[in-house]
């Protein structure tokens, strides 16, 4: 595992954040309406991918409020940090991890990285959320473990 930023919000208490690439229209709004809530708490820190659409569109506002953010990639660490990361790291309220090495993204390494959100984090929330979607089984095994889960759209 490889990163950059404030290894210290891996000590802090974590909210997952999960979302199904493909995602019921009516799904969206409680998203964001979550993410505009979630920002606004400094104390906060979200983890999550941000592959997904909606995940990329709850990361634009996370980036804009003031929890932190921990960014869990399914590849090699970024050659160059996106411009609109840039703020939130010289902020100290972000952390890039790298826990698969190579260079691009694959099903199985955003199946680990699911997986490794999962089991870091102290609760789960679920932006969008069905039986057929590979989360399910990440979903259930969090039920069953006794984690803290939130769907927010089924």
């Amino acid at each position: 595992m490889t990163s950059i930023g404030n290894t210290d919000l891996l000590t802090s208490p974590i909210t997952g954040f999960l979302c199904s690439r493909t995602v019921a229209s009516k799904a969206i709004l409680p998203c964001l309406d979550w993410a505009v809530e979630i920002a606004k708490d400094e104390n906060a820190t979200v983890m999550s991918t941000f592959h997904s659409p909606i995940e990329r569109e709850v990361l634009s506002f996370l980036l804009q409020g003031k929890c932190n953010i921990i960014i869990v990639l399914a590849r090699t660490l970024y050659k160059t940090i996106p411009s609109e990361l840039k703020p939130a790291l010289e902020a100290n309220r972000i952390l890039i991890l790298s826990i698969c090495n190579q260079p691009r993204i694959s099903k199985q390494s955003a199946l680990i990285c699911n997986k490794y959100i999962c089991e870091k984090s102290d609760s789960l929330t679920f932006g969008f959320l069905s039986p057929t979607s590979s989360l399910y089984p990440i979903y259930e095994e969090a039920i069953n473990s006794g984690k803290d889960v939130n769907v927010l759209w089924k």
